[in-house]
């Protein structure tokens, strides 16, 4: 079986990192709480055009990439695919450049050292091999890119991917959606990576 992985806010959760840098940056006030579209929101309340937002999301998942989380579960999914000899890829819809950064961060660059930091690498970790992590600068390159591997399995928190035309019918599509809503005709949603492994390996 071969499982494809979305990585931002699918693997990797945003939220503190959102809150922790905004904070520091004098963008959010210091009692400030919630979750990163709390803060998209009022971000983009109080600046219309994007510019704060735009900035901040650059920062986060470029130089500040550090104070991302992995969601609860991945650690013991990732696991069970290696204990079931599952091949895995990453693909992610990911711009090279972070907005308005005058750093000109490679975010392909934090990504991959982000996801070694974590294990992913290495026969020591989770075992997936750094050429099978790929970064497509469209959705539509995204979606060619699921197709081409041939995914078994595909994973996202964006219902606009998984719903996509060009995804093959026989790849089963998996919305990893922890808040409320509903997956697209003809995909399984789950609110969490435990349910997503119970799902996928169904005697663990």
């Amino acid at each position: 079986m071969r499982i494809g992985l979305d990585l931002d806010n699918t693997l990797v959760a945003y939220d503190q990192a959102f809150l922790a840098v905004g904070k520091e940056a004098g963008l959010l006030p210091p009692d400030f709480a919630g979750s990163k579209a709390a803060v998209k929101a009022r971000l983009l309340a109080e600046r219309p055009d994007g510019r704060t937002w735009e900035t901040l999301q650059g920062q986060v998942y470029g130089r500040r990439i550090d104070q991302a989380v992995l969601y609860p579960g991945v650690v013991e999914f990732l696991a069970r695919c290696r204990a079931e000899a599952v091949q895995l890829a990453i693909v992610s819809h990911k711009t090279l450049l972070a907005h308005h950064d005058p750093h000109s961060t490679n975010l392909h660059e934090a990504a991959l050292a982000w996801l070694g930091r974590q294990g992913f690498f290495g026969d020591a970790g989770f075992g997936l091999a750094p050429e099978n992590v790929f970064f497509e600068r469209t959705r539509e390159d995204k979606v060619r890119r699921i197709r081409t591997l041939g995914c078994d399995v595909f994973i996202d928190d964006l219902p606009e991917v998984l719903a996509h035309g060009e995804l093959p019918r026989r790849c089963r599509k998996i919305l990893f959606s922890p808040a409320s809503g509903s997956a697209p005709d003809g995909c399984e949603r789950y609110v969490s990576w435990s349910e997503i492994t119970h799902a996928l390996f169904p005697k663990s």
